[in-house]
């Protein structure tokens, strides 16, 4: 595990972050840290922990201990003040309205419509029709272009690639890299562990809470076979 310094170029940070749930607890001291421009991927089993440190580091969840610090200013807040401050946040469930049109949900965004367009143009053809009929590619394509057309500092996204096929992934990942390389910094949370090293720049594997590996993506690559024992030897919800 690569030891841990202070990030003043940070945008978003964990310091020995614990949390979870009631009496639950689930995440042990985990250090993380996303610099601007950074595509970082968040990685392990069902069960260990890689939601609850989004949710942590979004203040939807406060810490038991360590510190969430956002461009190095230590926050305890909540989510919408953490949005208003530059923080976007895509859970795993999607938020659409699905009784809306793929307009009228771009509208609810915090960024431009006609940017989020620009930014995924394959929702073009679909702004009149009601979300909930859009494919589940198209609907991630339009919560994904929704949050990034706000121009984000930090962007924080939930199981990209759910219940989607191989070409759609590539093509989300394809877009949140671009996003990055315009200076966003990303933390991706996927279950595609080989699909995301490929795309990412480096990665933080979970196991029962803690960081059990983390490093350059592609040194991780090297090791995959770690990186798949650390799935196989972790706890399961």
């Amino acid at each position: 595990m690569d030891a841990h310094n202070e990030s003043p170029d940070a945008v978003i940070e964990a310091r020995g972050l614990c949390a979870g749930y009631g009496a639950v607890p689930v995440l042990r001291d985990v250090d993380l840290v996303v610099r601007p421009g950074e595509l970082v991927a968040l990685l392990g089993a069902n069960g260990a922990g890689k939601t609850t440190t989004l949710k942590a580091l979004a203040g939807l969840l406060p810490p038991s201990r360590g510190s969430v610090f956002y461009r190095g200013v230590r926050r305890s807040d909540s989510l919408a003040s953490r949005s208003r401050a530059g923080l976007a946040y895509v859970p795993e469930e999607r938020g659409i309205f699905r009784g809306l049109t793929t307009l009228e949900n771009l509208r609810l965004g915090r960024g431009d419509p006609a940017v989020a367009l620009e930014l995924m143009p394959e929702l073009k053809p679909l702004v009149r029709r009601p979300a909930g009929l859009l494919s589940g590619g198209e609907q991630q394509m339009l919560t994904i272009a929704r949050a990034l057309a706000a121009e984000p500092a930090i962007f924080l996204c939930d199981e990209l690639s759910l219940g989607l096929a191989p070409i759609i992934v590539e093509r989300l990942l394809t877009f949140i890299r671009t996003a990055a390389s315009r200076g966003v910094a990303v933390l991706l949370v996927e279950q595609q562990a080989r699909a995301a090293l490929l795309a990412c720049d480096r990665a933080y594997v979970l196991r029962r809470g803690q960081v059990a590996m983390s490093g350059r993506a592609a040194d991780l690559l090297h090791r995959f076979g770690e990186v798949e024992g650390q799935y196989l030897s972790g706890v399961t919800e």
